[in-house]
C-alpha cells in the first residue's frame, strides 16, 4: 500500500532524510525517533506535502511523482500543526478535502465530528478555534474518503480524552484492510491503536 525508495531531503546545509526506503501493508504503524530526527519531514515527503530532493513514493501502487492526482486521492495526511487558512470554517475544511479526494463527507465522518465534540464548531473560523479544536478537525478530515493510506503526525497531541478514544478506535477499525502510519512518542496511544513500532533509523540509509 505504501512504498518509498531513496527518499532524501535537505534544508540548506542540513540533511534531514537520506535514502529512506520501506514497504508497508495494511495495519497501524508508529514511527519513532528522537526529537528533530526527521519523522515529520518523512511523513510530509510521503504525503507529497514537500518535494524530495531524490527518491520516489508509491501510494497503493500509484507513483506520487508521475500520477500525483490519483495518488493523492488515495492518501490522507494530518500534520501536527494546522496549515488551514484562518478564514476557513470547519464546514469549509471538510468540503475542501472531500472535493480534493473526489468524494463526499459521508455519515461516518459526520459521526466522527459529533463524537469528537465538533458539531457546534462547524461554522467557526479556524482563527477563532483553540489549537485542540483545530487538531480534531484535521483528524476528522483525514478520514474523508476512507483512503487506503493515512499519515498522521503526532495525532494524540492536544486531544482531550474523548477525542483521543475516538481516534484510537478509528485507527484500530481500519487496520485490517488499510494502512495508518503515524509519528508518536505516546506509548499509551500506540498501544491502544495496536500499532507496530517502526524506528526511523531502520528506514534510513546508513549514510543518513
Amino acid at each position: 500500500m505504501l512504498r518509498f525508495e531513496g527518499l532524501s531531503k535537505s534544508f540548506g546545509w542540513r540533511r534531514v532524510i537520506h535514502g529512506a526506503a520501506g514497504t508497508l501493508g495494511p495495519g497501524a504503524y508508529a514511527l519513532q525517533g528522537a526529537n528533530g530526527s526527521g519523522k515529520s519531514t518523512l511523513l510530509a515527503l510521503l504525503a507529497g506535502a514537500i518535494a524530495p530532493d531524490a527518491g520516489e513514493v508509491w501510494i497503493d501502487g500509484l507513483s506520487l511523482a508521475r500520477d500525483p492526482v490519483r495518488a493523492r486521492q488515495r492518501l490522507a495526511y494530518a500534520p501536527d500543526q494546522s496549515p488551514i487558512y484562518p478564514f476557513m470554517t470547519g464546514y469549509d475544511l471538510l468540503d475542501f478535502v472531500a472535493t480534493a479526494r473526489a468524494c463526499c463527507v459521508d455519515d461516518s465522518v459526520m459521526d466522527m465530528v459529533e463524537e469528537a465534540g465538533l458539531t457546534s464548531h462547524l461554522p467557526t473560523r479556524f482563527s477563532a478555534m483553540s489549537l485542540g479544536t483545530q487538531k480534531k478537525f484535521l483528524l476528522c478530515a483525514a478520514w474523508i474518503g476512507n483512503t487506503p493510506v493515512l499519515l498522521l503526525d503526532e495525532p494524540s497531541n492536544g486531544l482531550d480524552l474523548t477525542a483521543r478514544a475516538v481516534v484510537e478506535r478509528r485507527i484500530v477499525e481500519r487496520s485490517a484492510t488499510r494502512l495508518t502510519l503515524f509519528a508518536s512518542h505516546d506509548g499509551a496511544f500506540i498501544n491502544a491503536c495496536g500499532a507496530s513500532v517502526v524506528p526511523l533509523g531502520e528506514l534510513l540509509s546508513p549514510a543518513g
